[in-house]
Protein backbone atom coordinates (compact mmCIF):
# COMPACT_ATOMS: atom_id res chain seq x y z
CA UNK A 1 0.00 0.00 0.00
CA UNK A 2 1.46 3.31 -0.77
CA UNK A 3 1.22 6.08 1.74
CA UNK A 4 -0.72 8.86 1.58
CA UNK A 5 1.14 12.51 2.14
CA UNK A 6 1.80 13.98 5.44
CA UNK A 7 -1.50 15.53 7.29
CA UNK A 8 -1.88 18.99 8.75
CA UNK A 9 -2.82 19.57 12.61
CA UNK A 10 -5.21 22.60 12.32
CA UNK A 11 -5.38 24.85 15.11
CA UNK A 12 -6.68 23.21 18.00
CA UNK A 13 -9.15 26.23 18.84
CA UNK A 14 -10.47 26.10 14.86
CA UNK A 15 -11.15 22.01 15.73
CA UNK A 16 -13.14 22.86 19.46
CA UNK A 17 -15.16 25.73 17.58
CA UNK A 18 -15.58 23.32 14.24
CA UNK A 19 -16.83 20.27 16.99
CA UNK A 20 -18.88 22.94 18.57
CA UNK A 21 -20.36 24.04 15.46
CA UNK A 22 -21.71 20.33 14.15
CA UNK A 23 -23.20 19.76 17.51
CA UNK A 24 -25.18 22.61 17.96
CA UNK A 25 -25.87 22.70 14.25
CA UNK A 26 -24.18 26.31 13.41
CA UNK A 27 -22.07 24.90 10.38
CA UNK A 28 -24.20 24.27 7.38
CA UNK A 29 -21.36 24.30 4.97
CA UNK A 30 -18.45 21.52 6.24
CA UNK A 31 -15.12 22.81 5.06
CA UNK A 32 -13.04 20.27 2.87
CA UNK A 33 -10.84 18.02 5.84
CA UNK A 34 -8.71 16.01 3.32
CA UNK A 35 -5.39 15.79 4.41
CA UNK A 36 -6.00 16.99 8.24
CA UNK A 37 -4.97 15.22 11.69
CA UNK A 38 -7.79 14.43 13.42
CA UNK A 39 -6.68 11.87 14.98
CA UNK A 40 -7.61 10.62 18.82
CA UNK A 41 -10.51 12.98 18.60
CA UNK A 42 -14.33 12.16 20.14
CA UNK A 43 -16.16 12.75 17.00
CA UNK A 44 -19.06 10.40 18.43
CA UNK A 45 -22.50 11.10 16.40
CA UNK A 46 -21.19 14.11 14.31
CA UNK A 47 -22.99 14.98 11.48
CA UNK A 48 -20.81 14.35 8.84
CA UNK A 49 -22.60 13.80 5.62
CA UNK A 50 -21.17 13.98 2.70
CA UNK A 51 -17.59 15.34 4.02
CA UNK A 52 -14.29 15.42 2.16
CA UNK A 53 -12.18 13.76 4.73
CA UNK A 54 -10.18 12.27 1.61
CA UNK A 55 -6.11 11.46 2.66
CA UNK A 56 -7.19 12.49 6.78
CA UNK A 57 -5.29 11.29 9.72
CA UNK A 58 -8.36 9.55 11.84
CA UNK A 59 -6.39 7.09 13.73
CA UNK A 60 -7.92 6.37 17.10
CA UNK A 61 -10.34 8.85 16.37
CA UNK A 62 -14.05 7.71 18.04
CA UNK A 63 -16.68 8.04 15.39
CA UNK A 64 -19.30 6.31 17.05
CA UNK A 65 -23.01 6.77 15.65
CA UNK A 66 -21.49 9.16 13.41
CA UNK A 67 -23.19 10.26 10.19
CA UNK A 68 -20.87 9.42 7.76
CA UNK A 69 -23.55 8.52 4.74
CA UNK A 70 -21.79 9.47 1.35
CA UNK A 71 -18.83 10.94 2.95
CA UNK A 72 -15.22 10.50 1.16
CA UNK A 73 -13.05 8.98 3.12
CA UNK A 74 -10.98 7.54 0.64
CA UNK A 75 -7.12 7.33 1.18
CA UNK A 76 -8.13 8.02 5.17
CA UNK A 77 -5.93 6.30 8.08
CA UNK A 78 -8.68 5.20 10.06
CA UNK A 79 -6.28 2.45 12.17
CA UNK A 80 -8.05 1.25 15.21
CA UNK A 81 -11.01 4.52 15.20
CA UNK A 82 -14.27 3.15 16.77
CA UNK A 83 -16.72 3.73 13.76
CA UNK A 84 -19.49 1.44 16.26
CA UNK A 85 -23.21 2.31 14.94
CA UNK A 86 -21.65 4.94 12.48
CA UNK A 87 -23.50 4.91 9.38
CA UNK A 88 -21.47 4.79 6.31
CA UNK A 89 -24.11 4.20 4.11
CA UNK A 90 -23.07 4.84 -0.21
CA UNK A 91 -19.68 5.80 1.59
CA UNK A 92 -16.14 6.26 -0.64
CA UNK A 93 -13.59 4.08 0.99
CA UNK A 94 -11.22 3.12 -1.21
CA UNK A 95 -7.64 2.82 -0.31
CA UNK A 96 -8.59 3.67 3.42
CA UNK A 97 -6.64 1.91 5.97
CA UNK A 98 -8.61 0.19 8.93
CA UNK A 99 -6.78 -2.14 10.74
CA UNK A 100 -7.91 -3.28 13.96
CA UNK A 101 -10.77 -0.50 13.88
CA UNK A 102 -14.24 -0.88 15.78
CA UNK A 103 -16.92 -1.03 12.86
CA UNK A 104 -19.26 -3.30 14.64
CA UNK A 105 -22.79 -2.63 13.55
CA UNK A 106 -22.03 0.08 11.93
CA UNK A 107 -23.84 0.71 8.67
CA UNK A 108 -21.97 0.39 4.96
CA UNK A 109 -24.96 -0.73 2.92
CA UNK A 110 -23.73 0.39 -0.95
CA UNK A 111 -20.50 1.43 0.53
CA UNK A 112 -17.30 1.28 -1.75
CA UNK A 113 -14.38 -0.21 -0.25
CA UNK A 114 -12.65 -0.91 -3.58
CA UNK A 115 -9.51 -1.46 -4.03
CA UNK A 116 -6.88 -1.80 -7.34
CA UNK A 117 -8.62 1.02 -8.96
CA UNK A 118 -7.73 4.65 -9.33
CA UNK A 119 -9.22 6.40 -5.92
CA UNK A 120 -8.61 9.76 -7.24
CA UNK A 121 -6.76 12.66 -6.09
CA UNK A 122 -6.85 14.61 -2.53
CA UNK A 123 -5.57 17.24 -1.15
CA UNK A 124 -1.98 15.68 -0.36
CA UNK A 125 -0.84 13.37 -3.55
CA UNK A 126 -2.42 10.04 -4.80
CA UNK A 127 -5.01 7.95 -2.81
CA UNK A 128 -3.50 4.21 -2.34
CA UNK A 129 -4.80 1.76 -4.18
CA UNK A 130 -5.38 -1.04 -1.21
CA UNK A 131 -7.98 -0.95 1.14
CA UNK A 132 -7.07 -2.44 4.78
CA UNK A 133 -9.42 -3.98 6.92
CA UNK A 134 -6.71 -6.55 8.77
CA UNK A 135 -7.65 -7.65 12.28
CA UNK A 136 -10.83 -5.37 12.27
CA UNK A 137 -14.32 -5.85 13.51
CA UNK A 138 -17.46 -5.64 11.84
CA UNK A 139 -19.50 -8.05 13.85
CA UNK A 140 -23.54 -7.48 12.98
CA UNK A 141 -22.21 -5.05 10.46
CA UNK A 142 -25.25 -4.12 7.74
CA UNK A 143 -23.38 -4.19 4.73
CA UNK A 144 -25.53 -5.36 1.93
CA UNK A 145 -24.74 -4.69 -1.98
CA UNK A 146 -21.21 -3.26 -0.40
CA UNK A 147 -18.41 -3.43 -3.10
CA UNK A 148 -15.21 -4.80 -1.17
CA UNK A 149 -13.45 -6.21 -4.77
CA UNK A 150 -9.90 -7.11 -3.33
CA UNK A 151 -9.83 -5.80 0.35
CA UNK A 152 -7.64 -7.20 2.77
CA UNK A 153 -9.69 -8.86 6.00
CA UNK A 154 -7.05 -10.76 7.24
CA UNK A 155 -8.18 -11.80 10.33
CA UNK A 156 -11.25 -9.67 10.67
CA UNK A 157 -14.45 -10.53 12.49
CA UNK A 158 -18.06 -10.45 10.91
CA UNK A 159 -20.00 -12.68 13.14
CA UNK A 160 -23.47 -12.42 12.11
CA UNK A 161 -23.34 -9.10 9.55
CA UNK A 162 -25.55 -8.88 7.18
CA UNK A 163 -22.83 -9.31 3.59
CA UNK A 164 -26.40 -10.19 1.00
CA UNK A 165 -24.91 -9.21 -2.26
CA UNK A 166 -21.83 -8.13 -1.87
CA UNK A 167 -18.71 -8.26 -4.00
CA UNK A 168 -16.25 -9.73 -2.03
CA UNK A 169 -14.11 -10.78 -5.78
CA UNK A 170 -10.55 -11.76 -4.92
CA UNK A 171 -10.79 -10.39 -1.33
CA UNK A 172 -8.38 -11.56 1.02
CA UNK A 173 -10.38 -13.48 3.99
CA UNK A 174 -7.99 -15.55 5.78
CA UNK A 175 -8.74 -16.37 9.06
CA UNK A 176 -11.62 -14.45 9.17
CA UNK A 177 -14.08 -15.31 10.97
CA UNK A 178 -17.99 -14.91 9.57
CA UNK A 179 -19.65 -17.47 11.11
CA UNK A 180 -23.09 -16.61 11.13
CA UNK A 181 -23.53 -14.19 8.23
CA UNK A 182 -25.76 -13.74 5.57
CA UNK A 183 -23.78 -13.89 2.17
CA UNK A 184 -27.12 -14.45 -0.14
CA UNK A 185 -26.07 -13.72 -3.48
CA UNK A 186 -22.32 -12.89 -2.35
CA UNK A 187 -19.51 -13.06 -4.78
CA UNK A 188 -16.31 -14.38 -3.55
CA UNK A 189 -14.83 -15.40 -6.80
CA UNK A 190 -11.19 -15.75 -6.63
CA UNK A 191 -11.09 -15.04 -3.30
CA UNK A 192 -8.43 -16.22 -0.85
CA UNK A 193 -9.94 -18.35 2.34
CA UNK A 194 -7.35 -19.74 4.37
CA UNK A 195 -8.82 -20.80 7.28
CA UNK A 196 -11.67 -18.82 6.76
CA UNK A 197 -14.53 -19.64 9.40
CA UNK A 198 -18.00 -20.00 7.67
CA UNK A 199 -20.08 -21.88 10.49
CA UNK A 200 -23.72 -21.58 9.97
CA UNK A 201 -23.47 -18.51 7.22
CA UNK A 202 -26.13 -18.41 5.03
CA UNK A 203 -24.16 -18.65 1.24
CA UNK A 204 -27.36 -19.87 -0.69
CA UNK A 205 -26.69 -18.21 -4.61
CA UNK A 206 -23.01 -16.83 -3.42
CA UNK A 207 -20.16 -17.09 -6.23
CA UNK A 208 -17.15 -19.04 -4.61
CA UNK A 209 -15.41 -19.75 -7.75
CA UNK A 210 -11.83 -20.41 -8.30
CA UNK A 211 -11.69 -19.24 -4.29
CA UNK A 212 -8.38 -21.11 -2.89
CA UNK A 213 -7.11 -21.92 0.38
CA UNK A 214 -6.72 -23.89 2.79
CA UNK A 215 -8.59 -25.19 5.97
CA UNK A 216 -12.14 -23.14 5.24
CA UNK A 217 -14.49 -24.32 7.13
CA UNK A 218 -18.38 -24.47 6.10
CA UNK A 219 -20.46 -26.08 8.88
CA UNK A 220 -23.86 -25.85 9.62
CA UNK A 221 -23.87 -23.64 6.20
CA UNK A 222 -26.55 -22.80 3.84
CA UNK A 223 -25.07 -23.66 0.20
CA UNK A 224 -27.98 -24.08 -1.76
CA UNK A 225 -27.53 -22.78 -5.54
CA UNK A 226 -23.88 -22.06 -3.97
CA UNK A 227 -20.86 -21.91 -7.39
CA UNK A 228 -17.81 -23.91 -6.47
CA UNK A 229 -16.07 -24.32 -9.91
CA UNK A 230 -12.71 -24.07 -10.04
CA UNK A 231 -12.90 -23.69 -5.87
CA UNK A 232 -10.69 -25.47 -3.44
CA UNK A 233 -13.84 -27.46 -1.83
CA UNK A 234 -12.04 -30.13 -1.81
CA UNK A 235 -10.14 -29.66 0.91
CA UNK A 236 -12.40 -27.80 2.84
CA UNK A 237 -14.41 -28.84 5.66
CA UNK A 238 -17.96 -29.11 4.86
CA UNK A 239 -20.33 -30.39 6.80
CA UNK A 240 -24.27 -30.28 7.40
CA UNK A 241 -24.11 -30.58 11.34
CA UNK A 242 -22.95 -27.16 13.40
CA UNK A 243 -19.91 -28.48 15.74
CA UNK A 244 -20.46 -29.42 19.78
CA UNK A 245 -17.85 -28.64 22.37
CA UNK A 246 -18.99 -31.56 24.69
CA UNK A 247 -18.01 -31.64 28.38
CA UNK A 248 -14.86 -34.20 27.23
CA UNK A 249 -13.22 -31.21 25.52
CA UNK A 250 -13.95 -28.47 27.67
CA UNK A 251 -10.83 -27.08 28.62
CA UNK A 252 -9.36 -27.32 32.25
CA UNK A 253 -10.05 -23.96 33.22
CA UNK A 254 -13.68 -23.83 32.74
CA UNK A 255 -14.15 -27.34 34.15
CA UNK A 256 -12.53 -26.50 37.22
CA UNK A 257 -14.75 -23.43 37.31
CA UNK A 258 -17.75 -25.48 36.91
CA UNK A 259 -16.69 -27.78 39.66
CA UNK A 260 -15.92 -25.08 42.14
CA UNK A 261 -19.64 -23.78 40.78
CA UNK A 262 -21.10 -27.23 41.75
CA UNK A 263 -19.75 -27.35 44.78
CA UNK A 264 -20.76 -23.92 45.55
CA UNK A 265 -24.32 -24.02 45.01
CA UNK A 266 -24.67 -27.61 46.96
CA UNK A 267 -23.25 -25.73 50.24
CA UNK A 268 -25.06 -22.28 49.93
CA UNK A 269 -21.84 -20.45 49.34
CA UNK A 270 -19.84 -22.40 52.28
CA UNK A 271 -17.32 -24.05 49.68
CA UNK A 272 -16.52 -23.67 46.30
CA UNK A 273 -16.54 -20.57 44.49
CA UNK A 274 -18.96 -19.04 42.24
CA UNK A 275 -17.88 -19.73 38.02
CA UNK A 276 -17.00 -16.06 36.63
CA UNK A 277 -15.78 -16.59 33.14
CA UNK A 278 -15.65 -13.00 31.81
CA UNK A 279 -14.80 -12.17 28.38
CA UNK A 280 -14.64 -16.01 27.62
CA UNK A 281 -14.94 -17.65 24.34
CA UNK A 282 -17.26 -20.47 24.87
CA UNK A 283 -19.01 -21.00 21.55
CA UNK A 284 -20.48 -24.20 20.70
CA UNK A 285 -20.21 -25.70 24.06
CA UNK A 286 -23.08 -27.86 25.48
CA UNK A 287 -24.02 -27.09 28.91
CA UNK A 288 -27.46 -28.56 28.29
CA UNK A 289 -29.83 -29.00 31.42
CA UNK A 290 -26.59 -28.16 34.07
CA UNK A 291 -27.70 -26.13 36.73
CA UNK A 292 -25.82 -22.90 36.11
CA UNK A 293 -27.36 -20.83 38.30
CA UNK A 294 -25.88 -17.42 39.42
CA UNK A 295 -23.18 -18.09 37.05
CA UNK A 296 -21.20 -14.88 35.68
CA UNK A 297 -20.59 -15.11 32.20
CA UNK A 298 -20.22 -11.07 31.27
CA UNK A 299 -18.97 -10.78 27.80
CA UNK A 300 -19.14 -13.86 26.86
CA UNK A 301 -18.96 -15.56 23.34
CA UNK A 302 -21.35 -18.67 23.25
CA UNK A 303 -22.18 -18.57 19.62
CA UNK A 304 -24.29 -21.71 18.66
CA UNK A 305 -23.57 -22.88 22.17
CA UNK A 306 -26.23 -25.27 23.93
CA UNK A 307 -28.19 -24.32 26.88
CA UNK A 308 -31.24 -26.76 26.36
CA UNK A 309 -33.21 -27.02 29.68
CA UNK A 310 -29.96 -25.36 31.36
CA UNK A 311 -30.40 -23.54 35.04
CA UNK A 312 -29.34 -19.76 34.39
CA UNK A 313 -31.53 -18.23 36.74
CA UNK A 314 -29.47 -15.15 38.52
CA UNK A 315 -26.94 -15.80 35.82
CA UNK A 316 -25.18 -12.69 34.33
CA UNK A 317 -24.57 -12.68 31.04
CA UNK A 318 -24.82 -9.17 30.21
CA UNK A 319 -23.34 -8.25 27.06
CA UNK A 320 -22.91 -11.71 25.96
CA UNK A 321 -22.75 -12.93 22.33
CA UNK A 322 -25.56 -15.50 22.27
CA UNK A 323 -25.66 -15.35 18.56
CA UNK A 324 -27.91 -18.96 17.15
CA UNK A 325 -27.73 -20.59 21.08
CA UNK A 326 -30.11 -22.95 21.49
CA UNK A 327 -31.52 -21.71 25.19
CA UNK A 328 -34.73 -23.57 24.69
CA UNK A 329 -36.28 -24.20 27.98
CA UNK A 330 -34.00 -22.90 29.88
CA UNK A 331 -34.19 -21.28 33.17
CA UNK A 332 -33.77 -17.37 33.05
CA UNK A 333 -35.81 -16.13 35.68
CA UNK A 334 -33.86 -13.36 37.32
CA UNK A 335 -31.00 -13.31 34.57
CA UNK A 336 -29.10 -10.34 32.93
CA UNK A 337 -28.99 -10.02 29.74
CA UNK A 338 -28.48 -6.51 29.42
CA UNK A 339 -26.70 -5.35 25.64
CA UNK A 340 -26.78 -9.99 25.18
CA UNK A 341 -26.80 -10.51 21.45
CA UNK A 342 -29.81 -12.69 20.80
CA UNK A 343 -30.13 -13.22 17.24
CA UNK A 344 -31.36 -16.41 15.78
CA UNK A 345 -30.95 -17.60 19.12
CA UNK A 346 -33.86 -20.35 20.13
CA UNK A 347 -35.50 -19.13 23.15
CA UNK A 348 -38.51 -21.29 23.36
CA UNK A 349 -40.60 -21.63 26.27
CA UNK A 350 -37.71 -20.09 28.28
CA UNK A 351 -38.67 -19.28 31.67
CA UNK A 352 -38.47 -15.76 32.35
CA UNK A 353 -39.92 -13.11 35.32
CA UNK A 354 -38.55 -12.37 38.77
CA UNK A 355 -37.28 -14.03 41.43
CA UNK A 356 -37.17 -12.86 45.23
CA UNK A 357 -33.85 -12.86 46.60
CA UNK A 358 -34.12 -12.53 50.53
CA UNK A 359 -31.72 -10.06 52.51
CA UNK A 360 -31.67 -12.68 55.70
CA UNK A 361 -33.58 -9.98 58.11
CA UNK A 362 -37.05 -11.76 56.71
CA UNK A 363 -37.01 -9.18 53.53
CA UNK A 364 -35.55 -9.19 50.21
CA UNK A 365 -36.13 -7.65 46.31
CA UNK A 366 -37.12 -9.68 43.43
CA UNK A 367 -34.69 -9.71 40.43
CA UNK A 368 -36.81 -9.64 37.12
CA UNK A 369 -34.53 -11.10 33.79
CA UNK A 370 -33.65 -8.52 32.82
CA UNK A 371 -32.91 -8.03 28.25
CA UNK A 372 -32.66 -3.97 28.29
CA UNK A 373 -30.26 -3.24 25.10
CA UNK A 374 -30.79 -6.72 23.94
CA UNK A 375 -31.01 -7.57 20.30
CA UNK A 376 -33.21 -10.07 20.23
CA UNK A 377 -33.67 -10.27 16.25
CA UNK A 378 -35.07 -13.04 14.48
CA UNK A 379 -35.07 -15.17 17.87
CA UNK A 380 -37.45 -17.99 18.50
CA UNK A 381 -39.77 -16.49 21.49
CA UNK A 382 -42.62 -18.79 21.47
CA UNK A 383 -43.73 -19.14 24.94
CA UNK A 384 -41.68 -16.79 26.25
CA UNK A 385 -43.88 -13.91 28.17
CA UNK A 386 -41.71 -10.60 27.38
CA UNK A 387 -43.45 -8.55 29.71
CA UNK A 388 -42.49 -10.22 32.73
CA UNK A 389 -38.91 -9.02 31.82
CA UNK A 390 -37.55 -5.28 32.07
CA UNK A 391 -36.38 -4.26 28.86
CA UNK A 392 -36.02 -0.38 28.47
Amino acid sequence: MSEPGPTQRIDDEKIRELISGLRIGSIRQLPDLSGINLSSLDLEALPLKKARLCNADLRRTRLVRANLVEADLSGSDLTEADLTGADLSKSQLKGTRLRQANLNRCILTGADLRSGGAAGKAKDGVLGAATDLSGCTLEFAEASMAVMSGVDLTGASLVGADLTGVELHGANLTGANLSHTDLRGANLADAVLGAAVFVGSDLRGAKLTNAKGQGATFVGAKLEGTEFGGSDRGIWRVDDKTPIVGPGRFPNSVLAALDQHQAWLGSDGSRGARAVLHGADLSYFDFSARDLTGVDLSGSRLLGARLRGTKLSLSTLSRCNLTAADLAGADLTGAVLAGAVLRRASLAHARVGSVRIPDGKGGGRDQATVLIGADIRDADLRGVDLAKCLTE
